[in-house]
């Protein structure tokens, strides 16, 4: 059996930082959007083998503003 695993992709395009917040957070970076976007997908597939013995159960975006891709 598999064992679980939680993934939390961090999406770092807030307005505002939050004071309890320790991840990057940028404004006014929508022309890169697009781009981390395909980054983020790259890596996941270039490190989906290291986990093909895990069952991801949940997927967490957060960053205070993931609506906003």
């Amino acid at each position: 059996m598999k064992e679980n695993l939680s993934l939390y992709i961090h999406i770092p395009f807030c307005v505002q930082k939050c004071l309890y917040c320790d991840f990057p957070s940028w404004g006014g970076c929508e022309n890169e959007h697009e781009n981390y976007v395909k980054s983020l997908c790259d890596e996941i597939k270039q490190s989906a083998s290291q986990f093909k013995d895990y069952n991801v159960d949940t997927i967490f975006m957060g960053g205070g503003t993931p609506t906003i891709l």
